[in-house]
């Protein structure tokens, strides 16, 4: 019985160990970097992206797309302006020709703005158009 033990308890511990090494490998996800929700009141105006750090974006909670390198750098960009213009009051006025609603969560916190309103931070605005352009060019929809 020692044999046996002897033998077979080193290869247990090997064989769980290596388990456990293949287990982990490659599940470890990229942050996000933002959640952005578009929605509006036009047809196609309702948007959801997830773009992570690792250069991919969700449309729609589809699967992941490659994000072209320039659009990943302004993305990254535009959380550090963010999470700086977010402290910044934002007068909540009625915006009359209001298209689109906008509601982002990051890493340091949530905001939410419609278009139109002219108090808000230019990073809010850059992200708008961002938002636009990817959802043209990597997502393949109208708007």
């Amino acid at each position: 019985m020692r044999s046996v033990l002897r033998v077979r308890l080193p290869l247990l511990v090997t064989t769980v160990t290596a388990l456990l090494l293949l287990a982990s490998c490659g599940t470890q996800a990229s942050a996000d970097l933002y959640l952005i929700k578009r929605t509006g009141k036009i047809p196609g105006a309702n948007l959801t992206l997830l773009v992570t750090d690792n250069g991919s974006v969700r449309c729609n909670g589809g699967p992941p797309r490659p994000l072209p390198n320039d659009m990943l750098l302004q993305s990254r960009e535009l959380t550090k302006q963010l999470a700086e213009d977010q402290t910044k009051p934002i007068p909540m006025i009625g915006v009359p020709n209001s298209i689109y609603d906008f509601t982002v969560t990051f890493g340091a916190g949530k905001v939410g703005w419609q278009d139109g309103n002219p108090y808000v931070p230019e990073s809010f605005k850059q992200l708008a158009y961002l938002t636009r352009r990817i959802a043209k060019q990597v997502c393949g929809l109208k708007r």
